[in-house]
Protein backbone atom coordinates (compact mmCIF):
# COMPACT_ATOMS: atom_id res chain seq x y z
CA UNK A 1 0.00 0.00 0.00
CA UNK A 2 0.92 3.37 -0.77
CA UNK A 3 1.64 5.87 2.04
CA UNK A 4 -0.87 8.01 2.70
CA UNK A 5 0.05 11.46 0.35
CA UNK A 6 -0.08 14.28 2.51
CA UNK A 7 0.94 16.58 -0.72
CA UNK A 8 -2.29 16.55 -2.32
CA UNK A 9 -2.66 20.19 -3.75
CA UNK A 10 -4.40 21.66 -6.89
CA UNK A 11 -2.99 25.25 -7.32
CA UNK A 12 -0.70 27.36 -6.04
CA UNK A 13 -0.52 30.97 -4.83
CA UNK A 14 -0.36 33.37 -7.89
CA UNK A 15 2.94 35.53 -8.73
CA UNK A 16 3.76 38.19 -11.14
CA UNK A 17 6.20 37.33 -13.90
CA UNK A 18 7.65 39.00 -17.04
CA UNK A 19 7.06 36.23 -19.75
CA UNK A 20 7.26 36.77 -23.35
CA UNK A 21 3.64 35.92 -24.71
CA UNK A 22 4.13 35.99 -28.55
CA UNK A 23 4.62 32.23 -28.92
CA UNK A 24 1.04 32.22 -27.10
CA UNK A 25 -0.92 34.49 -28.35
CA UNK A 26 -1.32 37.39 -31.30
CA UNK A 27 -3.77 39.57 -28.92
CA UNK A 28 -2.99 42.32 -27.71
CA UNK A 29 -2.13 41.37 -24.01
CA UNK A 30 -1.44 44.55 -21.51
CA UNK A 31 0.15 44.64 -18.02
CA UNK A 32 3.13 41.95 -16.61
CA UNK A 33 1.30 37.99 -16.36
CA UNK A 34 0.19 35.88 -13.21
CA UNK A 35 1.39 32.42 -13.04
CA UNK A 36 -0.44 29.59 -11.36
CA UNK A 37 1.49 26.29 -10.87
CA UNK A 38 -1.15 23.86 -10.99
CA UNK A 39 -0.67 20.23 -10.24
CA UNK A 40 -1.67 17.06 -12.50
CA UNK A 41 -5.43 16.82 -11.13
CA UNK A 42 -5.91 20.55 -12.43
CA UNK A 43 -4.53 20.57 -15.40
CA UNK A 44 -7.00 17.23 -15.82
CA UNK A 45 -9.88 19.35 -14.80
CA UNK A 46 -9.02 22.48 -16.98
CA UNK A 47 -8.32 20.11 -20.10
CA UNK A 48 -10.88 21.01 -22.97
CA UNK A 49 -10.16 17.14 -24.86
CA UNK A 50 -12.27 14.41 -24.87
CA UNK A 51 -12.33 12.19 -22.39
CA UNK A 52 -12.44 8.27 -22.81
CA UNK A 53 -14.47 6.24 -20.46
CA UNK A 54 -16.27 2.90 -19.82
CA UNK A 55 -19.32 2.70 -19.12
CA UNK A 56 -22.37 0.04 -18.46
CA UNK A 57 -25.18 -0.01 -21.29
CA UNK A 58 -28.20 -0.82 -19.80
CA UNK A 59 -30.46 -0.13 -23.01
CA UNK A 60 -31.40 2.38 -25.15
CA UNK A 61 -34.05 5.30 -26.48
CA UNK A 62 -35.27 4.57 -29.92
CA UNK A 63 -36.92 7.91 -31.88
CA UNK A 64 -39.14 6.07 -34.95
CA UNK A 65 -40.08 7.86 -38.03
CA UNK A 66 -43.16 10.16 -37.95
CA UNK A 67 -45.64 7.74 -39.93
CA UNK A 68 -47.69 9.79 -42.96
CA UNK A 69 -50.86 9.85 -41.20
CA UNK A 70 -48.80 11.50 -38.47
CA UNK A 71 -47.24 14.11 -40.60
CA UNK A 72 -51.11 14.48 -42.13
CA UNK A 73 -52.22 15.33 -38.78
CA UNK A 74 -49.56 17.75 -37.95
CA UNK A 75 -50.62 19.64 -41.13
CA UNK A 76 -54.52 19.47 -40.82
CA UNK A 77 -53.73 21.57 -37.32
CA UNK A 78 -51.67 23.99 -38.99
CA UNK A 79 -54.25 24.65 -40.85
CA UNK A 80 -57.23 24.65 -38.29
CA UNK A 81 -54.68 26.48 -35.78
CA UNK A 82 -55.07 23.80 -33.48
CA UNK A 83 -52.32 24.12 -30.88
CA UNK A 84 -49.76 21.43 -31.03
CA UNK A 85 -48.50 19.45 -27.64
CA UNK A 86 -44.83 18.64 -28.51
CA UNK A 87 -44.31 16.68 -25.16
CA UNK A 88 -47.13 14.29 -26.07
CA UNK A 89 -46.27 14.10 -29.94
CA UNK A 90 -42.44 13.47 -28.26
CA UNK A 91 -43.70 10.34 -26.46
CA UNK A 92 -45.65 8.97 -29.59
CA UNK A 93 -42.50 8.16 -31.52
CA UNK A 94 -39.98 7.47 -28.80
CA UNK A 95 -39.66 4.26 -26.88
CA UNK A 96 -37.16 3.42 -24.26
CA UNK A 97 -36.00 0.18 -24.42
CA UNK A 98 -33.75 -1.02 -21.08
CA UNK A 99 -32.41 -3.96 -18.88
CA UNK A 100 -34.08 -4.85 -15.64
CA UNK A 101 -31.17 -7.37 -14.90
CA UNK A 102 -29.25 -6.64 -12.21
CA UNK A 103 -26.06 -8.82 -13.77
CA UNK A 104 -23.11 -6.87 -13.31
CA UNK A 105 -19.75 -8.55 -15.29
CA UNK A 106 -17.69 -11.11 -12.78
CA UNK A 107 -15.21 -9.72 -10.80
CA UNK A 108 -13.83 -12.68 -8.62
CA UNK A 109 -10.28 -12.63 -7.85
CA UNK A 110 -10.02 -16.04 -10.01
CA UNK A 111 -9.54 -14.78 -13.30
CA UNK A 112 -10.72 -18.10 -14.84
CA UNK A 113 -13.78 -18.33 -12.97
CA UNK A 114 -14.89 -14.88 -14.63
CA UNK A 115 -14.05 -15.86 -17.98
CA UNK A 116 -16.42 -18.71 -17.22
CA UNK A 117 -19.20 -16.75 -16.03
CA UNK A 118 -18.84 -14.50 -18.57
CA UNK A 119 -19.10 -16.97 -21.20
CA UNK A 120 -22.23 -18.37 -19.60
CA UNK A 121 -23.67 -14.79 -19.91
CA UNK A 122 -22.70 -14.49 -23.45
CA UNK A 123 -24.41 -17.44 -23.97
CA UNK A 124 -27.64 -16.43 -22.05
CA UNK A 125 -27.94 -12.86 -24.16
CA UNK A 126 -30.26 -14.22 -26.61
CA UNK A 127 -33.05 -15.04 -24.31
CA UNK A 128 -33.09 -11.75 -22.77
CA UNK A 129 -36.31 -9.80 -23.24
CA UNK A 130 -34.52 -6.57 -23.85
CA UNK A 131 -31.88 -8.36 -26.39
CA UNK A 132 -35.14 -9.94 -28.40
CA UNK A 133 -36.90 -6.84 -28.92
CA UNK A 134 -33.46 -5.14 -29.81
CA UNK A 135 -33.26 -8.00 -32.20
CA UNK A 136 -36.65 -7.74 -33.94
CA UNK A 137 -36.86 -3.93 -34.15
CA UNK A 138 -38.07 -2.55 -37.91
CA UNK A 139 -34.67 -1.17 -38.45
CA UNK A 140 -36.72 0.92 -41.53
CA UNK A 141 -38.97 2.45 -39.13
CA UNK A 142 -36.49 4.08 -37.03
CA UNK A 143 -34.96 7.48 -37.47
CA UNK A 144 -32.38 7.58 -34.23
CA UNK A 145 -31.01 5.70 -31.92
CA UNK A 146 -28.90 6.83 -28.55
CA UNK A 147 -27.93 4.24 -25.81
CA UNK A 148 -28.75 4.38 -22.49
CA UNK A 149 -25.87 4.20 -19.82
CA UNK A 150 -25.83 3.84 -16.18
CA UNK A 151 -23.63 5.02 -13.85
CA UNK A 152 -22.27 3.35 -10.31
CA UNK A 153 -25.29 5.14 -8.96
CA UNK A 154 -27.77 3.72 -11.10
CA UNK A 155 -28.05 7.66 -12.78
CA UNK A 156 -28.91 7.49 -16.52
CA UNK A 157 -28.41 9.32 -19.39
CA UNK A 158 -28.01 9.38 -23.02
CA UNK A 159 -24.59 8.92 -25.72
CA UNK A 160 -24.91 9.41 -29.00
CA UNK A 161 -23.71 6.99 -31.52
CA UNK A 162 -21.83 7.48 -34.70
CA UNK A 163 -22.56 5.64 -37.89
CA UNK A 164 -25.88 4.92 -39.25
CA UNK A 165 -28.95 2.53 -37.57
CA UNK A 166 -28.26 -0.71 -38.04
CA UNK A 167 -24.45 -0.30 -36.77
CA UNK A 168 -25.68 1.92 -34.24
CA UNK A 169 -28.18 -1.04 -33.33
CA UNK A 170 -25.39 -3.33 -33.66
CA UNK A 171 -23.25 -1.60 -31.41
CA UNK A 172 -26.16 -1.24 -28.24
CA UNK A 173 -26.83 -5.32 -29.07
CA UNK A 174 -23.14 -6.07 -28.58
CA UNK A 175 -22.90 -3.88 -25.59
CA UNK A 176 -25.83 -4.33 -23.76
CA UNK A 177 -25.51 -5.14 -19.59
CA UNK A 178 -21.59 -4.64 -20.08
CA UNK A 179 -18.90 -2.10 -20.05
CA UNK A 180 -18.62 0.38 -23.13
CA UNK A 181 -15.61 2.45 -24.32
CA UNK A 182 -17.57 6.09 -24.85
CA UNK A 183 -16.68 9.31 -24.95
CA UNK A 184 -17.30 12.81 -23.42
CA UNK A 185 -16.62 16.09 -24.54
CA UNK A 186 -14.55 16.91 -21.57
CA UNK A 187 -14.14 16.72 -17.70
CA UNK A 188 -16.44 19.74 -17.30
CA UNK A 189 -19.23 19.22 -17.80
CA UNK A 190 -21.46 21.96 -17.09
CA UNK A 191 -22.56 24.20 -13.95
CA UNK A 192 -19.67 23.22 -11.37
CA UNK A 193 -20.01 19.67 -12.09
CA UNK A 194 -16.80 18.06 -13.12
CA UNK A 195 -16.72 14.00 -14.49
CA UNK A 196 -13.84 12.83 -12.36
CA UNK A 197 -13.49 9.06 -14.04
CA UNK A 198 -11.09 10.41 -16.37
CA UNK A 199 -8.56 10.65 -14.53
CA UNK A 200 -6.14 7.86 -13.17
CA UNK A 201 -5.41 8.55 -9.52
CA UNK A 202 -2.58 6.24 -9.08
CA UNK A 203 -0.75 8.06 -11.56
CA UNK A 204 -0.66 11.04 -9.42
CA UNK A 205 2.83 12.41 -9.33
CA UNK A 206 2.75 15.64 -6.45
CA UNK A 207 5.95 16.85 -7.93
CA UNK A 208 5.13 17.39 -11.67
CA UNK A 209 3.24 20.78 -11.73
CA UNK A 210 2.20 22.74 -15.02
CA UNK A 211 1.78 26.56 -15.55
CA UNK A 212 -1.08 28.48 -15.64
CA UNK A 213 -0.88 31.88 -16.83
CA UNK A 214 -3.47 34.70 -16.35
CA UNK A 215 -3.23 37.15 -19.23
CA UNK A 216 -5.26 40.59 -18.84
CA UNK A 217 -7.00 41.42 -22.37
CA UNK A 218 -9.13 44.77 -22.32
CA UNK A 219 -9.28 45.13 -18.35
CA UNK A 220 -10.66 41.05 -18.59
CA UNK A 221 -8.70 38.14 -17.67
CA UNK A 222 -7.56 35.48 -20.01
CA UNK A 223 -6.35 31.46 -18.64
CA UNK A 224 -3.74 29.96 -20.82
CA UNK A 225 -1.91 26.35 -19.44
CA UNK A 226 1.45 25.99 -20.50
CA UNK A 227 3.76 22.72 -20.42
CA UNK A 228 6.67 22.27 -17.59
CA UNK A 229 8.83 23.49 -19.69
CA UNK A 230 6.58 27.08 -20.76
CA UNK A 231 5.24 25.57 -24.19
CA UNK A 232 2.08 26.32 -25.04
CA UNK A 233 -1.04 23.49 -23.72
CA UNK A 234 -4.32 25.04 -24.22
CA UNK A 235 -6.56 28.07 -23.55
CA UNK A 236 -8.88 27.87 -20.93
CA UNK A 237 -12.74 28.14 -21.77
CA UNK A 238 -14.52 29.48 -18.76
CA UNK A 239 -12.63 31.80 -16.06
CA UNK A 240 -15.16 29.95 -13.58
CA UNK A 241 -13.14 26.88 -13.30
CA UNK A 242 -10.39 28.88 -12.11
CA UNK A 243 -12.23 30.25 -9.20
CA UNK A 244 -13.34 25.79 -8.52
CA UNK A 245 -9.82 25.08 -8.36
CA UNK A 246 -8.86 27.74 -5.66
CA UNK A 247 -11.86 26.48 -3.87
CA UNK A 248 -10.61 23.04 -4.23
CA UNK A 249 -7.55 23.59 -3.18
CA UNK A 250 -8.49 25.46 0.16
CA UNK A 251 -11.20 22.99 0.78
CA UNK A 252 -8.47 20.10 0.18
CA UNK A 253 -5.97 21.80 3.30
CA UNK A 254 -8.46 22.38 5.43
CA UNK A 255 -10.50 19.40 5.10
CA UNK A 256 -8.94 16.64 6.70
CA UNK A 257 -11.60 14.28 5.48
CA UNK A 258 -11.58 15.61 1.93
CA UNK A 259 -7.88 14.66 2.10
CA UNK A 260 -8.15 11.21 3.29
CA UNK A 261 -10.88 10.03 0.48
CA UNK A 262 -8.60 11.54 -2.45
CA UNK A 263 -6.05 9.60 -0.59
CA UNK A 264 -8.25 6.32 -1.30
CA UNK A 265 -7.89 7.27 -4.95
CA UNK A 266 -4.39 7.69 -4.55
CA UNK A 267 -3.89 4.36 -3.41
CA UNK A 268 -5.91 2.48 -5.63
CA UNK A 269 -8.71 1.87 -2.60
CA UNK A 270 -11.26 3.70 -4.54
CA UNK A 271 -12.67 4.78 -7.44
CA UNK A 272 -13.26 8.72 -8.04
CA UNK A 273 -16.72 9.46 -9.30
CA UNK A 274 -18.06 13.36 -9.82
CA UNK A 275 -17.05 16.75 -8.14
CA UNK A 276 -19.53 19.56 -7.72
CA UNK A 277 -19.05 23.02 -6.60
CA UNK A 278 -22.20 24.89 -4.93
CA UNK A 279 -23.63 27.91 -3.24
CA UNK A 280 -26.62 26.70 -1.84
CA UNK A 281 -27.00 24.43 1.00
CA UNK A 282 -29.69 21.61 1.66
CA UNK A 283 -29.54 22.38 4.84
CA UNK A 284 -29.57 25.58 6.72
CA UNK A 285 -27.46 26.20 10.27
CA UNK A 286 -29.71 27.28 13.47
CA UNK A 287 -29.11 27.51 17.04
CA UNK A 288 -29.88 23.88 17.16
CA UNK A 289 -28.03 23.22 14.56
CA UNK A 290 -24.87 24.26 14.76
CA UNK A 291 -21.33 23.08 12.59
CA UNK A 292 -18.95 21.71 14.70
CA UNK A 293 -16.58 24.56 14.44
CA UNK A 294 -19.28 26.58 16.43
CA UNK A 295 -20.31 23.59 19.06
CA UNK A 296 -16.70 23.66 20.47
CA UNK A 297 -16.63 27.65 20.68
CA UNK A 298 -19.99 26.93 22.84
CA UNK A 299 -17.99 24.17 25.16
CA UNK A 300 -14.87 27.08 25.14
CA UNK A 301 -16.13 30.40 24.98
CA UNK A 302 -19.04 31.89 27.37
CA UNK A 303 -21.00 33.06 24.58
CA UNK A 304 -24.31 34.45 25.44
CA UNK A 305 -28.09 33.42 23.96
CA UNK A 306 -28.29 36.98 22.11
CA UNK A 307 -24.33 36.61 20.52
CA UNK A 308 -24.86 33.16 19.21
CA UNK A 309 -28.41 34.47 17.47
CA UNK A 310 -26.33 37.31 15.80
CA UNK A 311 -23.82 34.39 14.45
CA UNK A 312 -25.92 32.15 13.29
CA UNK A 313 -27.37 34.75 10.90
CA UNK A 314 -24.33 34.61 9.39
CA UNK A 315 -23.61 30.97 8.81
CA UNK A 316 -26.22 30.31 6.39
CA UNK A 317 -24.76 33.21 3.74
CA UNK A 318 -21.34 32.93 1.11
CA UNK A 319 -21.28 29.59 1.72
CA UNK A 320 -18.95 27.85 -1.06
CA UNK A 321 -19.81 23.85 -1.13
CA UNK A 322 -17.50 20.85 -2.42
CA UNK A 323 -18.85 17.81 -2.69
CA UNK A 324 -16.44 14.74 -3.85
CA UNK A 325 -18.03 11.05 -4.18
CA UNK A 326 -16.17 7.97 -4.60
CA UNK A 327 -17.12 4.00 -4.25
CA UNK A 328 -14.29 2.24 -2.39
CA UNK A 329 -13.10 -0.70 -4.29
CA UNK A 330 -11.22 -2.86 -1.24
CA UNK A 331 -12.87 -3.31 2.53
CA UNK A 332 -16.16 -3.08 3.77
CA UNK A 333 -17.22 0.13 1.85
CA UNK A 334 -17.36 -1.79 -1.57
CA UNK A 335 -20.43 -0.95 -3.16
CA UNK A 336 -21.23 2.02 -1.38
CA UNK A 337 -21.18 5.19 -3.01
CA UNK A 338 -19.38 7.64 -0.72
CA UNK A 339 -19.69 11.52 -0.98
CA UNK A 340 -17.40 13.99 0.97
CA UNK A 341 -19.60 17.68 1.77
CA UNK A 342 -16.74 20.42 2.76
CA UNK A 343 -18.48 23.64 3.35
CA UNK A 344 -16.31 26.90 2.62
CA UNK A 345 -17.68 30.04 4.29
CA UNK A 346 -16.29 33.74 4.00
CA UNK A 347 -14.70 35.50 6.53
CA UNK A 348 -16.80 38.69 5.32
CA UNK A 349 -19.85 37.18 6.47
CA UNK A 350 -18.95 37.77 9.85
CA UNK A 351 -18.32 41.38 9.25
CA UNK A 352 -21.70 42.18 10.78
CA UNK A 353 -20.69 40.15 13.89
CA UNK A 354 -16.84 41.44 14.18
CA UNK A 355 -16.90 44.68 16.62
CA UNK A 356 -20.05 42.93 18.70
CA UNK A 357 -18.25 39.24 19.52
CA UNK A 358 -14.82 40.12 19.08
CA UNK A 359 -13.42 36.96 20.56
CA UNK A 360 -15.35 34.62 18.49
CA UNK A 361 -14.37 36.66 15.51
CA UNK A 362 -10.80 36.59 16.39
CA UNK A 363 -11.15 32.96 16.79
CA UNK A 364 -12.25 32.23 13.21
CA UNK A 365 -9.69 34.55 11.53
CA UNK A 366 -6.83 31.32 13.04
CA UNK A 367 -9.10 29.33 10.70
CA UNK A 368 -8.81 31.52 7.60
CA UNK A 369 -6.38 30.75 4.46
CA UNK A 370 -6.18 33.10 2.26
CA UNK A 371 -6.25 32.93 -1.95
CA UNK A 372 -8.05 34.68 -5.33
CA UNK A 373 -11.50 32.31 -3.81
CA UNK A 374 -11.33 34.58 -0.85
CA UNK A 375 -10.84 34.59 2.87
CA UNK A 376 -12.34 31.14 3.71
CA UNK A 377 -12.60 28.72 6.42
CA UNK A 378 -13.64 25.27 6.79
CA UNK A 379 -17.56 25.62 8.45
CA UNK A 380 -18.51 22.07 8.26
CA UNK A 381 -17.65 18.23 6.99
CA UNK A 382 -20.03 15.42 6.14
CA UNK A 383 -19.47 12.26 4.74
CA UNK A 384 -22.64 10.16 3.87
CA UNK A 385 -23.27 7.19 1.54
CA UNK A 386 -26.18 5.34 -0.67
CA UNK A 387 -25.49 1.18 -1.29
CA UNK A 388 -25.01 0.90 -5.10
Amino acid sequence: MKNVNNNVWIISDGRIINLDLSSITSEQISGPATEYRISEIARYLLNPAPIKLEEKVVGCKVHYKVPPSGMMKRFMDILTFKKDDPSKNAADFTEDILSTSKLDPPSFDDDALNLHLSRIMEQLKPFNPVQKKLAALDRDRVREITATCEDIGRNRYQINLQGSVNEKTNFILKSLTKKAKITIKKAYLLNGLFDFRGYLFESFNTDNAYHLIRLSRNNQYKYCVLTRDYKFDFWVDDNMLISYLHLFEQSIQTDPKLKEALNLCIQGEAKPLKLFFSKQSEQSYSEKHLPMVYRKMLITHNIAPNEMEMITDTLNDNQSIVFFNYVPVTGPGQQKLFTNISVMHDLKALDSIKDRVPHVYSEIIKKTTDSDAGRLYLLDSMRGYQNV
